[in-house]
């Protein structure tokens, strides 16, 4: 087999999953060749590669509600005008680049893990004879504008769960382009540990309620607001709080600890790999949205605590584990509050945790690979890319529009 998996550094859910789909497919078939490939790293201009990490982050951190206001007032656009969207040109720069990499590479596959991705392929398709089959996946509990963008480029699309499957209908898909999967996570997530055996393991206090805090980037609860409402959590707690990389947020913490004199058992850590550990040990999350985030703690029962102050996307995830019974809202001021009213209430508490273990889904990167596994070689009659940038683009819009309508018309009426 081989595979082309398109990704982006938007956030690190995308990469994430290239790499999981990367391990299956060469645990199973250790003969496949498979290139993962950064489209905005290696095609786009460096302004906007970093626009893409970078930016994303800087703008979530301080402009979060432009970036929402962005994002629903493209949600607004109907769809019959998606080949209006500034989606389709936002992938031009990249689209010759991406395509001489389809022809040299010549894959079976070719595997989307971000949206603009998907839509680039969908756009070369338009002017190219690309023999691929492609695939992509939703990496989200809400529904993103431009999905429209990708109904006619895509073979298989991967969703979330069950009512996305209309929605994603009415945007220009057919039933079988659409599979319901879930978001694919590590095999590390799904095990069966035993919470007293993972405390002891990262040395931890076997029988307190122990909640962890992942401070994941742009979280919204200032270090000192968090330690100044732990300290008002009137029983005794353990509490891990998981900073990543950003040292001078881990001091802080440290530094309102003394402050506050905590008398709850806290481990104030940096940057680790025993995630999936410290989740099977841990009681509560309190922390972010992001997709895949949210689905490692559904697969691991853990209830969640949800900060305020998210990007769209991860509003809508937020939005569905309150839904289904698995979360609660929090502020920098509720926060005590609702810890304590979990910790005074147990039937309460015992809920989130079923309700948390009724709905996640188990093996999705083993459900991704057995619907692809046997697809067959791709024969390329192009065998030679030589197109300048010019000349695709070129291509692309003269048929972009015609096909586009002529698609949407089709599945409206299937």
């Amino acid at each position: 087999m081989k595979i082309l998996i398109f990704t982006a550094s938007a956030g690190n859910g995308h990469n994430s999953t290239a790499k999981r789909i990367k391990e299956k497919f060469l645990k199973e078939q250790p003969n496949s060749q498979i290139e993962i490939v950064d489209m905005y790293k290696s095609y786009a201009s460096k302004l906007k590669a970093w626009s893409m990490e970078g930016g994303y982050f800087w703008l979530c951190k301080n402009w979060v509600s432009l970036y929402n206001m962005c994002f629903k007032t493209q949600e607004n656009v109907k769809f019959s005008n998606r080949d209006k969207f500034s989606a389709n040109k936002e992938t031009y720069s990249m689209l010759n680049g991406m395509a001489k990499k389809i022809f040299d590479f010549k894959p079976n596959l070719i595997i989307c893990t971000y949206i603009y991705a998907a839509i680039a392929i969908t756009n070369i398709k338009r002017a190219y004879n690309i023999p691929a089959k492609v695939a992509c996946m939703t990496l989200d509990y809400g529904i993103s504008p431009y999905w429209e963008c990708t109904c006619s480029g895509l073979d298989y699309m991967f969703l979330t769960d069950d009512y996305m499957i209309q929605p994603f209908i009415e945007r220009g898909f057919n039933n079988s382009q659409l599979y319901v999967t879930g978001i694919p996570i590590s095999y590390e997530f799904y095990k069966q540990r035993n919470k007293q055996e993972c405390r002891k393991l990262l040395g931890l206090d076997e029988n307190l309620f122990t909640i962890i805090v992942m401070k994941a980037s742009f979280f919204q609860i200032k270090e000192h607001d968090l330690i100044k409402a732990f300290s008002k959590v009137n029983q005794k707690i353990q509490l891990v709080i998981v900073n990543g990389n950003d040292e001078p947020s881990r001091k802080l913490i440290n530094k309102y600890i003394k402050k506050y004199n905590l008398t709850h058992k806290v481990f104030n850590i940096g940057y680790t790999n025993q995630i999936p550990e410290y989740f099977a040990a841990s009681d509560l999350i309190v922390g972010k949205a992001g997709g895949l985030t949210v689905t490692e703690t559904l697969a691991s029962g853990l209830p969640s605590l949800i900060v305020n102050k998210l990007p769209q996307q991860e509003i809508y995830n937020k939005q569905y584990l309150i839904n289904n019974g698995c979360a609660l809202p929090v502020t920098s001021k509720t926060l005590c509050n609702t810890i304590n009213s979990l910790l005074n209430d147990k039937n309460k508490y015992q809920d989130m945790v079923f309700n948390t273990l009724r709905i996640r889904k188990f093996n999705v990167i083993d459900k991704i690979y057995d619907i692809l596994k046997d697809i067959p070689a791709a024969v390329y009659s192009d065998l030679e890319f030589k197109d300048t940038k010019r000349e695709t683009i070129k291509k692309i819009n003269k048929r972009r529009q015609k096909q586009i309508h002529m698609q949407f018309k089709l599945n409206k009426k299937v």
